[in-house]
């Protein structure tokens, strides 16, 4: 009986590929890393071909470890990383593997040019409704290929997403969403259509973009030669998908206007389902398109998140010479000791420059009143509280423009697996904090309930959500209110004050790199 749907979800890091049955029981998962190349600064580059052979792979696995029979998926369901520049050529060649994906950031003289033919940033902001790090942005790469590699540029018939390329693979067939669409920068998002001012300006032609078309619509149906590489059965259904961002929030359970969700991965991001654009310039707000709904998803990231926690541990596990491990797990423990605070340490968790709540290229990490007695556990400690508090501007930030109260938020991602780094958040926003059953497996969810949708297993989005229960619910403690009020103004005032800090520290590493290269 056909009544279970794949999923995948594309990421940054590896691709994760999960079999959901009709009650939204996880029957299995399968997750496997993929290389990312750093060739030189602002570049990040990854293989369109590696993502393809990695999802054969999964699948394979998938249905063989867990005794999957082929004949009982009802659909694949795509979902994956957004703004990569994926140029094919008329008989479907990639033309650029390894490719750029979102995090290559080298087109900030073709930002300005856009900008300035536009008639200015804010002009395309309003426009587009994006608003985070403009380079990250396709519609700027593909103006960068264009002046930077002509001959590829005039070969390409086709540019696609990273979850399109798997469908395309899978299908033989070409389409991307409402929400993979209006992460590009090329697409009206009032009007939900391609931008013809926009493409005009990077000089490109429509019919090089896909069609537009919702995440639950039919793509197209296994090909037999998709089918002996992945497994799968000849004629299967492959749904469109979705943008991992607009997927996460369905997969959350964020649906309605007003509901917020938070997710903690490596970078962090906060998010809010609304029925209308919700657009700020100065704020940079990324307001793209749901796939649940004909709402919108608008958003701000952080580029640090989980990234702090992760550097914290590997501090300790790469010490040369030292047999010495140290476990998240363990982190906890000791962090749990320290008190509320972490004994007057504050933690900017801006290992990365850039996103939100800032939009400063220039900050960086840093803890601010340490002294002898600071123990590891309260390094712990403050970063897990530093992570909250970009967490409740980015919270502030959304609230600021919606007319509904905020009355919970959904926590997903790897930092829910902690109940002390929910109880933190929960504490810093004096909101209770909501964990689902699938708050790991929110993006291959929400993207399974477009595929489910997509063949009738379920018939809309809130039948499927419907059997999703709550896992836990971590109430704020309003004893504690007064002290982390304190504590977050001191950390916005941290900021302010250390930013000529920060601008001097970008020309110091500028001086330090040249000379580097001299010596």
């Amino acid at each position: 009986m056909k009544d279970k749907i794949m999923a995948l979800d594309l990421g940054s890091t590896g691709i994760k590929v999960a079999v959901f049955d009709a009650q939204a029981n996880i029957l299995g998962s399968v997750y496997g890393e993929y290389k990312t190349e750093y060739p030189g600064p602002n570049m990040t580059l990854q293989s369109p071909t590696d993502w393809w052979n990695y999802f054969c792979d999964a699948s394979k696995k998938l249905l063989a470890e867990h005794h999957i029979s082929p004949d009982d998926i009802a659909c694949v369901a795509p979902s994956g990383q957004m703004s990569a520049l994926i140029p094919l050529d008329r008989d479907g060649t990639l033309l650029m593997d390894p490719c750029q994906i979102w995090a290559d950031m080298r087109t900030t003289p073709q930002v300005r040019e856009v900008a300035e033919r536009f008639g200015g940033q804010e002009k395309v902001y309003y426009h587009t409704g994006i608003g985070l790090t403009e380079e990250t942005f396709t519609g700027y790469k593909i103006l960068w290929f264009r002046q930077n590699m002509p001959e590829l540029f005039q070969k390409t018939a086709y540019y696609l997403q990273p979850k399109e390329y798997i469908g395309y693979k899978l299908t033989g067939q070409m389409a991307t969403d409402f929400s993979d669409a209006s992460e590009t920068v090329m697409m009206d998002i009032k009007n939900r259509i391609w931008s013809k001012e926009i493409l005009d300006i990077i000089g490109i032609d429509p019919s090089v973009l896909p069609p537009i078309r919702k995440s639950s619509d039919l793509l197209g149906h296994v090909t037999a030669a998709a089918a002996a590489a992945t497994g799968l059965r000849e004629g299967t259904p492959v749904c469109v998908g979705g943008g991992d961002v607009a997927i996460a929030a369905s997969g959350a359970g964020v649906s309605r206007d007003g509901e917020c969700y938070l997710y903690i991965g490596s970078g962090s991001w906060v998010g809010m389902c609304s029925d209308q654009p919700m657009l700020d310039y100065q704020k940079r707000i990324a307001c793209i398109c749901s796939t649940t709904t004909e709402g919108y998803t608008p958003h701000v990231v952080a580029f640090s998140g989980g990234l702090s926690q992760q550097w914290a541990r590997e501090l300790v596990n790469t010490i040369p010479g030292s047999d010495l491990k140290i476990t998240y797990d363990r982190m906890d423990e000791l962090a749990r000791q320290s008190p509320i605070g972490a004994g007057g340490l504050i933690f900017l968790p801006y290992l990365r420059g850039g996103g939100a709540p800032t939009q400063n290229i220039n900050a960086r990490a840093g803890f601010v009143g340490l002294e002898p007695r600071h123990t590891y556990g309260d390094i712990c400690r403050a970063i897990l509280e530093g992570v909250a508090y970009i967490m409740r501007e980015m919270v502030d930030i959304l609230a600021a423009q919606t007319k509904t109260e905020i009355r919970e938020v959904y926590l997903i991602g790897g930092g829910a697996k902690g109940s002390l780094w929910k109880q933190i958040i929960a504490n810093v926003l004096q909101l209770p904090v909501v964990c689902t059953t699938m708050k790991q497996e929110a993006n291959t969810w929400g993207a399974a309930k477009c595929g489910g949708v997509c063949v009738g297993l379920w018939k809309d989005f809130d039948q499927a959500q419907a059997l999703v229960r709550r896992e836990s619910v971590s109430i704020p403690d309003p004893a504690v209110k007064p002290i982390y009020d304190k504590l977050y103004d001191v950390f916005l005032t941290t900021y302010e004050q250390l930013i000529p800090v920060f601008d001097k520290l970008a020309d110091c590493r500028l001086a330090i790199d040249a000379a580097e290269t001299t010596l």
